[in-house]
């Protein structure tokens, strides 16, 4: 744990980060537990062979991130792309070399304190701001759109401010109202019959939204494809945002004395 935090890593859920294990949650390394988020087993499965690429999101400095994560081993680094670096690893067969891609993402920088010491949780206070829209600082919530969307909707949880984000990117902001609508309704607008579907969908109200929900459906479904017509998010990608969107408007509130 002390290793990954003091390369400056992000502890990213779910999805093509290095966080795409449920071991990591067990020692401390992410807080988020996948079974509480509803993400499939199938996330957290990852094979080290040839021709598997391993995402890595860090702030600036990439290049010394790498060689802390992986010294004592034997690899060659090759900058690929401004801020994308590609490391091979030899181990003797080069045909079972692994491929390693070094994102730099430099608004991480700002959270240096919560890479060494963790993410702080969503408290009340911090969701009152996002609940009225005063969003400034906080990276994927401070549109006039999002804002609107934040007054409206009147957002209870993390999961909820996770379904806000997921559906803002282009192909999902018109399920916004039937979200919406649903969330108003006293029984969340659940029409399925099937109880599991149901759990499934409930922290989207209803509404299909990410493609771990197809997943689990579909295994409901005895493998049969969910035909969503339209494009699903990824949920651990849009977790990971959001945590990053709560820790930004906590040191803001935090260092302004912002209520």
């Amino acid at each position: 744990m002390e290793k990954v935090r003091s390369a400056g890593i992000v502890t990213s859920p779910g999805y093509s980060f290095l966080t795409d294990s449920f071991l990591l949650f067990l020692t401390g390394v992410t807080r988020v537990n996948p079974v509480e988020w509803d993400l499939p087993f199938s996330r957290f499965l990852r094979s080290f062979d040839a021709n598997n690429d391993l995402i890595l999101e860090t702030g600036t400095g990439g290049i010394a991130v790498a060689e802390k994560v992986l010294q004592n081993r034997d690899e060659f680094i090759l900058e690929t792309t401004p801020g994308t670096f590609q490391i091979t690893f030899l181990e003797g067969n080069m045909d079972k070399a692994v491929e390693l891609h070094i994102i730099e993402y430099a608004e991480l920088d700002r959270f240096k304190s919560s890479l060494k010491d963790g993410w702080h949780p969503l408290d009340e206070a911090t969701l009152r701001l996002f609940g009225r829209g005063d969003t400034d600082g906080s990276i994927w919530f401070e549109t006039d759109k999002m804002r609107e969307w934040l007054t409206d909707f009147g957002p209870e949880s993390m999961s909820d401010l996770v379904l806000l984000n997921a559906l803002y990117y282009p192909g999902r902001i018109h399920l916004f109202k039937d979200v919406l609508a649903n969330k108003q309704k006293t029984d969340q607008g659940l029409d399925y019959s099937d109880k599991d579907i149901c759990r499934i969908l409930r922290d989207s109200y209803g509404v299909p939204v990410y493609q771990e929900q197809s997943i689990l459906i579909a295994a409901l479904c005895d493998g049969k494809e969910i035909p969503f017509k339209y494009e699903l998010a990824i949920k651990g990608h849009f977790i990971a945002r959001t945590m990053l969107s709560v820790e930004a408007l906590w040191h803001r509130r935090y260092h302004t004395s912002l209520k």
